[in-house]
């Protein structure tokens, strides 16, 4: 019987080819975008969750107290707690120091490559399982600097060598002179879907530093290693009340234990290219889930559309002898082909995409449903009860006509509850549409907003270098560039924009909101740090390279001996208006023990951080950087190209054996941004995808209704309606249905959209076009497939359609 239904099943398809195609087509889109996002959504869930102490690792995260509902928070904890924790609490086992960067290392005498490097020391050995294949390197080789590399890394570069023992040299950018590094050890690759991924393990000498009482010291990456079964908030709260007894001061640094696993997906900090979203993984997510749910309601409707055309089939089977259960039975295995041939359709497209969705998400994923037996095995269920649950409809549908109406080729009569039904997936269909139009729109405005909103400062024509040592030779080096005719303005700095908010912050209290903080950020750069920005002074004066008092000697920054924090309080700094607003009124060239400086000049406000979140004031300082720092470049527009083979041809003359990297710093500004594009993509790849398959789905129903009154078109066409009016006459009905869709659509869209907007504290306000844009594509999608199918009905001839045998 089975095998009946099968060849049975097997004629349908290939008898109706067209249907057959468009209802595969809606099925594999649905299925193959499915796949894809539910792959992203698993891999982007994974990190970390494959170490074994992965419940017993946390990240020592510090938060600060500004006021009762506000706190600032950092990546990093005091040096201090690696020995004060183990020696002071019993469930803390472990503390290391582990954080990743990229270093340059020369793997021939005439060729360097940048490497993913992880910096730790050996407890780390300890806290993460590398698996070590070759050497001892969890025995540390005082006196040299140790090198543990990865499979791939060895296999890449050293594919035929005993690479343990060998030595590499880095090429500095920020050391002075180059530095041997003897690889110890060599361990299985690191996943991709780690955090800590790299491709070498820098193990560095164990460095401790007393807690201090003061509040002060070295702030680090760290993680914690806490025994087996211990109760890790319960342990947070013990340590913070310990500190708050062991602290000076009434409001200290306290730490947050973050699970090592909950980084990547639900960290609350900027931290570039190492996290992403709970709330991201939920809108991927979702509209995976509408699509297939819109491609499963396209098969229904037009499965139940072409039910006149097996109506008599169905009724001579009946006066036969089929019953219901056959009848059900032999529509499920029709529902059950379609969805397995889309379901093997889908795995093809979504091997052939698996690059593209890689460069999408910017790493390779680990998790991959063909190379997965239990994900394949999962997805073959999906199949299964998709196909059956999507059948079940049509299947009882067309089993429960009568045989009277089936011999007739008469099975829905128009106003019958299932055109109600099918109307109302239809609606469905248009609202998820208009929903993913929306938001496409929003995120489009909201992108548009961040990249070109005023920041305060001349983003363009700016270029940056990241931090290097100058080696005493920063101001030769500066004012040799300064002599080029494309460059108009050089600064050496600490801060370059777009890399990190600043270079120090400090509370101060809120005059205007007694009991709350204020945070407040200094810029560290020299005297021409304002001018090559291009920031607007609104009153006082810029601070001037001539007048040496301007300057502040970088080391007296965090010195604690009076005199020299009687200097840095004299010492001149520019202000925001931001940062003014908070003194009196005659705030210029007066000492303010608060600031710990005299402003001398007031600026226009700028953000040093990106627009998520809201300007603060800030502080530059004036220091010197002939030793260490960035440099800050402002040229004369179109001379980028001459500008950077100016630079590297300078810095080969002074740094022969170091590397230099040139950033543009609006590149750098709109990479903050990295985040909201790709979503931007992602609604707009998926609005298209929404939008054919609500397409197909209109195309559906509108075969079934023209094929239910086709008799009805006929007589009217004989009475003297033109094509025109037999198309308004259906677009009217079908216009009904899509306002419908868009009533229930518009509040979902602004309310979803106007939750996601509270993440940015600079956004637009969403306007009543953005709806109506919405609203007119899809009526406009919906009313060009109405008007087609109709209109095919309506030129044929009325002897045809009238014509009864």
């Amino acid at each position: 019987m089975i095998r009946n239904h099968i060849k049975i099943a097997w004629r349908n398809l290939l008898k109706n080819s067209t249907y057959s195609l468009i209802n595969i087509i809606g099925l594999t889109i649905g299925l193959a975008a499915c796949l894809a996002v539910t792959t992203v959504v698993i891999d982007e869930s994974s990190y970390d969750r494959f170490w074994t102490k992965k419940d017993q690792i946390f990240r020592l995260n510090s938060t600060y107290k500004l006021s009762a509902d506000k706190q600032t928070k950092t990546t990093k904890a005091f040096e201090g707690w690696k020995i004060a924790l183990p020696e002071n609490f019993p469930e803390a086992e472990k503390v290391s120091g582990i954080h990743v960067f990229t270093e340059n290392f020369k793997i021939s005498k005439d060729n360097s490559i940048p490497v993913n490097v992880l910096e730790t020391d050996s407890t780390a050995w300890d806290i993460l399982d590398f698996k070590i294949i070759a050497g001892n390197p969890k025995e540390f080789q005082f006196g040299v600097e140790n090198l543990v590399v990865s499979e791939s890394f060895k296999n890449k570069y050293f594919p035929n060598e005993d690479i343990v023992g060998k030595e590499l040299k880095n090429q500095p950018s920020y050391g002075v002179k180059p530095k041997s590094y003897i690889i110890t050890g060599l361990i299985k690759d690191i996943p991709d879907n780690s955090i800590f991924k790299a491709d070498v393990l820098h193990i560095s000498d164990r460095r401790e530093e007393t807690l201090f009482k003061e509040g002060y010291g070295t702030f680090s990456q760290l993680f914690l290693l806490t025994k087996k079964g211990t109760d890790a908030k319960k342990l947070q709260e013990k340590v913070n009340k310990w500190y708050i007894e062991f602290f000076d001061s009434k409001n200290p640094y306290l730490l947050d234990f973050q699970p090592v696993y909950d980084i990547y997906l639900n960290s609350s900090f900027d931290e570039k290219n190492t996290n992403t979203s709970e709330k991201k993984l939920l809108i991927l997510g979702s509209i995976a889930i509408l699509l297939l749910l819109i491609a499963c309601i396209n098969y229904i409707n037009l499965t139940t559309a072409r039910a006149s055309y097996h109506a008599r089939n169905t009724g001579i089977r009946k006066v036969l002898g089929a019953n219901k259960s056959h009848l059900i039975q032999q529509n499920l295995i029709n529902s059950l082909l379609f969805f397995i041939l889309s379901g093997c359709l889908a795995l093809i497209i979504y091997q052939v995409s698996i690059s593209l969705i890689e460069n999408f998400i910017g790493h390779s994923l680990t998790k991959i449903f063909t190379k997965d037996i239990s994900l394949i095995s999962i997805y073959s269920l999906a199949i299964l009860i998709l196909g059956i649950f999507t059948g079940l409809y049509p299947a009882i549908l067309l089993s429960g006509v009568r045989v009277t109406s089936a011999l007739k080729n008469k099975i829905i009569k128009s106003g019958t509850h299932q055109n109600y039904i099918r109307k109302g997936l239809v609606i469905i269909q248009f609202s998820v549409s208009v929903v993913v139009i929306i938001a496409m729109i929003v995120v489009d405005r909201q992108v548009e907003l961040l990249k070109n909103k005023d920041i305060g400062f001349n983003k363009n024509n700016l270029l940056g270098t990241q931090y290097v040592s100058w080696e005493g030779k920063g101001e030769s080096f500066k004012n040799e560039l300064a002599n080029s005719p494309y460059i108009e303005s050089v600064s050496l700095n600490a801060w370059t924009p777009g890399e990190t908010a600043g270079n120090m912050t400090k509370s101060l209290d809120d005059p205007f909101n007694p009991g709350n903080k204020i945070e407040i950020w200094y810029l560290f750069g020299d005297a021409d740090l304002a001018k090559t920005l291009g920031l607007e002074l609104k009153q006082g004066r810029f601070l001037n390279s001539e007048f040496p008092g301007d300057f502040l000697n970088e080391d007296l920054q965090f010195s604690s001996d009076s005199t020299d924090i009687y200097k840095m309080a004299n010492t001149p700094v520019l202000i925001t208006e931001n940062t003014a607003k908070l003194f009196p009124e005659n705030t210029l060239n007066h000492v303010f023990k608060d600031l710990n400086a005299k402003p001398v000049g007031i600026v226009k406000n700028f953000n040093n951080e990106s627009l998520r979140t809201a300007g603060k004031p800030i502080v530059i300082r004036a220091m010197e950087y002939d030793d260490y720092g960035s440099m800050l470049m402002r040229i004369k527009p179109g001379s980028e190209e001459k500008v950077v083979a100016k630079i590297n041809e300078l810095w080969q003359e002074f740094y022969p054996y170091k590397l230099l990297e040139i950033n543009n710093v609006s590149d750098l500004l709109q990479k903050q941004y990295d985040a909201e594009t790709k979503l931007l993509q992602f609604f707009s790849f998926f609005s298209a995808l929404s939008l054919f398959l609500a397409a197909l789905g209109v195309f559906g129903l509108i075969v079934q209704v023209t094929e239910q009154r086709v008799k009805e078109i006929g007589i009217r066409k004989v009475l003297g309606a033109s094509v025109q009016s037999i198309v308004m006459l259906f677009s009217k009905d079908f216009l009904k249905t899509i306002a419908v869709a868009i009533i229930i659509a518009i509040p979902i869209g602004w309310y979803a959209m106007l939750q996601w907007l509270q993440d940015y504290a600079y956004r637009i306000e969403i306007k009543w076009w953005v709806f109506g844009l919405a609203a007119s594509v899809v009526i406009g999608i919906a009313m060009l497939t109405v008007g087609i199918q109709s209109a095919k009905k309506a030129i044929i001839n009325p002897a045809k359609s009238l014509k009864t045998e």
